[in-house]
């Protein structure tokens, strides 16, 4: 049988967080967590097996606090096994508990069996009390055989210090967690913000707080923190500072007091704050150094000198030797490597292009490059260019001429002052000096060394002959 006191009520409205409740045998506006009873059955625990205990024929009069011996407890905010607790169907809160903040609330109620909540009770009311337990109004259970639970996991809340929290993450496992202040290190101001929930909850009241000198106590109110403040300065408001050739440290300790006792020793949170001392600074002005060339002693230097090569392949890695014959399917790829005897800049590919005559003056041409970009991209790609001193270009072979002769168009470029990547939007076409037909030109009988020729056959179906290609160098137009 549970001890209790029981209580007369009458009728009457109460402030927010207090209830009609009897005191000396009159009714009266009181704080629950101050007049409660006692509920404190071993039987009622959460570890305990067994049934037969009911708490349907209870007078259930006024709040009640729950203990397992001399610890105070709480009851379960989870399903409980039924034959626990001492009785067939265990009765546990369906909601979690109510905050300091939130005064008195009303609570779900189910009881355990077959199913989590297989039985549903009537609602009580739970409150919130400082130094961390809780009160609650029970009401006596529909059927017999119900009873409610004291959840033997929460007895070590009752251990948490003034500066803890009890907390669970499962509703199983609980345990005292420090919350310690929130820290601001700013430049100037080092600001520390208090809970004033979780403090209350603990019975401290978070606006009676100061630092180490008692006179700086001015606080600011903001979404449920309270705020302290302190200039970073050496001896304001009890401020220390330590260096360590690297590091300042600021430090402070902040002071609160319980709600109801402004005298009671304080509860103690000492913070610090750590500012580097080497700091870094950077102009955000750029300098370009300028040699003056008024009067300077001008000359002009060589042209570079570039090579072209034919390879067998598209890994550039088997050039055709020089100065023997190249014989080519139409229709074949060519892969032509360039590059340039230079140190420094990019080797850039402006245009290249095909006539039927050693020379690259020939008005009558055929662009492979032009302006940097393809002419064609679904037969001409474009590798490198632009990105070293050397570029790679791969273009299918077409006929047209007896004997087809390259020739490419190159420039340095210096990226560290322009950019060397060509925007290439539109397709090239063939470019000829005049609108008429391209003709067939003959090929002189011994060709250039110089050049690069390729003999075609003269059919217009271009049967499966082979294409000719001989000589040893290829001419650069170099610009």
């Amino acid at each position: 049988m549970m001890s209790l006191e029981k209580y007369q009520f009458s009728s009457s409205q109460c402030p927010v967080g207090q209830d009609c409740i009897s005191i000396g045998g009159t009714s009266r506006c009181a704080d629950p967590c101050q007049h409660y009873s006692v509920l404190n059955d071993a039987w009622s625990a959460t570890n305990y097996r067994g049934i037969g205990n009911c708490d349907k024929d209870i007078n259930f009069r006024g709040w009640y606090r729950m203990f397992l011996g001399d610890t105070s407890v709480q009851m379960p905010e989870r399903c409980v096994q039924k034959h626990t607790c001492g009785t067939n169907s265990p009765m546990w809160l369906t909601d979690p508990h109510p905050q300091l903040s939130d005064r008195v609330v009303q609570r779900g109620v189910c009881g355990s069996y077959d199913s989590c909540c297989q039985y549903k009770q009537t609602p009580i009311h739970v409150k919130a009390c400082y130094r961390y337990y809780y009160v609650y109004k029970f009401v006596s259970p529909t059927y017999c055989t119900f009873a409610y639970c004291a959840d033997v996991n929460t007895m070590v809340c009752a251990t948490c210090g003034s500066d803890q929290t009890c907390v669970s993450e499962d509703k199983i496992n609980w345990r005292c967690e420090r919350k310690a202040p929130e820290l601001v290190c700013g430049r100037s101001l080092l600001q520390v913000g208090l809970s004033r929930a979780h403090l209350e909850a603990a019975g401290i009241n978070a606006t009676t707080a100061h630092l180490a000198d008692r006179r700086c106590s001015a606080h600011e109110d903001r979404n449920g923190m309270v705020w302290y403040q302190v200039k970073r300065r050496e001896g304001h408001c009890g401020n220390t500072v330590k260096t360590n050739g690297t590091h300042a440290v600021y430090s402070n300790s902040i002071f609160v007091y319980p709600v109801d006792a402004q005298n009671d020793f304080p509860l103690s949170f000492p913070f610090s704050c750590i500012y580097p001392l080497e700091i870094e600074s950077s102009l955000d002005v750029p300098i370009r150094p300028h040699l003056p060339t008024d009067n300077a002693v001008v000359a002009v230097g060589a042209k570079a000198r570039a090579s072209m090569f034919l390879y067998r392949n598209s890994n550039y890695t088997e050039p055709y030797p020089a100065g023997q014959a190249v014989t080519l399917l139409v229709g074949s790829t060519l892969h032509v490597g360039l590059s340039v005897d230079e140190s420094d800049p990019e080797l850039f590919v402006d245009d290249c292009f095909t006539t039927g005559a050693p020379s690259p003056d020939n008005l009558l041409r055929y662009y492979i490059i032009q302006d940097s970009c393809p002419s064609n991209r679904t037969h001409v790609t474009v590798e490198e260019s632009a990105s070293s001193l050397q570029a790679r270009f791969s273009a299918l072979l077409y006929g047209g001429y007896r004997y087809v002769f390259l020739h490419c168009r190159l420039s340095l470029c210096n990226h560290r002052s322009s950019s060397c990547s060509p925007v290439c939007s539109r397709r090239r076409s063939r470019s000829v000096a005049k609108s008429n037909d391209l003709q067939l030109l003959p090929h002189p009988s011994t060709p250039l060394s110089s050049h690069w020729a390729l003999s075609l056959p003269r059919s217009p179906f271009l049967p499966a002959q082979p294409m000719v290609m001989q000589g040893h160098q290829i001419t650069f137009c170099y610009y």
